[in-house]
């Protein structure tokens, strides 16, 4: 499997886009940037695997975001009610 690396400061989301011209499709992330030849079908098929693997893993990825920020609330809660 290959690896990606991206600096994780130069991530923002403001840093994550996707851009479409008329010769790739680009995705960019913090100081990254990932084209496929919109004429090369093995590059498109390679990007349509990658952005599929990237789709899940946010997704999880967002989960367990969401997870621990409703975690945090519920012990904020615990906290406030413990104390009147």
């Amino acid at each position: 499997m290959k690896t990606i690396t991206v600096d994780y400061d130069d991530v923002t989301p403001a840093t994550v886009e996707n851009r479409l011209s008329n010769g790739e499709a680009t995705l960019a992330i913090g100081n990254r940037r990932y084209p496929a030849a919109l004429n090369d079908r093995a590059a498109l098929m390679e990007a349509l695997q990658i952005a599929d693997r990237l789709s899940g893993s946010v997704v999880a990825w967002r989960g367990d975001i969401v997870g621990a920020l409703q975690k945090l609330d519920a012990d904020d809660r615990a906290r406030e009610n413990a104390t009147v």
